[in-house]
């Protein structure tokens, strides 16, 4: 049966190729809801988060701002599986409840999973090929179908202000081996 759509941190994600189309190489995680999901439907949303998403600036549906401590959001996508939590339900609980990926999609194309607001970006990815076992991980090699972002992003210099590992470990939200610190190692 279909499973649930999930979200998480991808410890790995890089730009690979420009010609003769954009792609991408990912890690997932394997065990996880979102590896799962990948292997099946062969394709997936790629979203660049801004520094807001770890710092939970989100707002609830009533418009006041969600109350949550920094990192809180990270934390639970990267640390928690989907197959254990309703991920959906706790990112609108932290002020970012899932949207619909915009543009609307055109009658008959495939369905793409819900995002999180204000992100940087959105690239659409599809899997091209197998996925290749790197022992923790598999790694998918992707084609952008599409890049979907709110209109603000000018240039290549706009991504310079998207949510990077490097932020995520200053604030001590993940550690120098990209896995998520508990709140309580933090205090």
């Amino acid at each position: 049966g279909k499973s649930r759509s999930t979200m998480n941190i991808l410890t790995y994600a890089s730009p690979i190729s420009i010609k003769p189309y954009r792609m991408w190489s990912i890690s997932l995680y394997k065990g996880t809801l979102s590896h799962e999901n990948f292997a099946r439907e062969k394709r997936g949303v790629l979203q660049m988060l801004r520094p807001e998403h770890a710092y939970c600036k989100g707002t609830k549906a009533a418009g006041e701002e969600a109350e949550a401590q920094a990192g809180e959001l990270i934390r639970m996508l990267g640390g928690s599986s989907g197959m254990d939590v309703d991920k959906r339900a706790l990112c609108a609980e932290l002020g970012y409840a899932w949207e619909k990926l915009l543009p609307e999609e055109e009658e008959g194309e495939v369905e793409w999973p819900h995002v999180l607001p204000s992100c940087v970006y959105y690239l659409k990815l599809e899997l091209v090929g197998d996925l290749i076992d790197c022992g923790s991980h598999e790694v998918a090699l992707c084609k952008v179908v599409s890049m979907i972002s709110d209109g603000e992003i000018q240039n290549s210099a706009d991504e310079l202000g998207s949510l990077s590992t490097r932020k995520l470990r200053e604030l001590s939200i993940i550690s120098e081996l990209g896995r998520v610190i508990p709140l309580e190692t933090c205090a």
